[in-house]
Order: structure tokens, then C-alpha cells, then sequence
């Protein structure tokens, strides 16, 4: 099952705030860990290196209260914002 979620989001476009809400817990959740993966390879390959110290249960929990209070950016956006400082 989370191969085929994977597959569906890698070939899936652009995930923005109206496609966030009907995802289902499970997809956000994946969505989220691939964001944070791809934040692992840039640092390991001497990119700008983001800190991201919560789980990715948290981060989706964040996304979706940002998205409550009327956040219009899409959830990599919002995540780049949640970063640790």
C-alpha cells in the first residue's frame, strides 16, 4: 500500500492547500516524510542545510493548523517556514 501512495505522489502534481484537505491522513503523512527526505539529500550533498528536528506526525499537525487559520501557501511552503531556527 505505501508503495502505491508513493508511486501516486511521485507522479502526482503539485500538491497545493485545496489538495492538501481532501488527502487523506496517511497520504499528508507520506507527502510530508518525502519533503523532509528530499531536505535530507540536499544537506548531505552540501546544500543549505534546514534543520528538521519534529516527526513528521508534527509537521502534518502544523500544516493543517496553518491551514485552518486561512493559510493559502502549499504545504512545502508552510514546511520550509517550520524548520528549526
Amino acid at each position: 500500500m505505501a508503495l502505491v501512495l508513493a508511486f501516486f505522489l511521485a507522479c502526482a502534481p503539485h500538491v497545493d492547500r485545496a489538495r492538501w484537505q481532501r488527502m487523506p491522513q496517511s497520504e499528508k503523512l507520506l507527502y510530508v516524510k518525502s519533503l523532509l527526505g528530499a531536505e535530507k539529500v540536499k544537506a548531505a550533498k552540501g546544500g543549505n542545510p534546514r534543520r528538521f528536528s519534529r516527526t513528521a506526525e508534527e509537521y502534518v499537525k502544523k500544516i493543517d493548523a496553518a491551514y485552518a487559520l486561512g493559510e493559502e501557501r502549499a504545504p512545502g511552503e508552510i514546511l520550509g517556514d517550520l524548520r528549526d531556527r
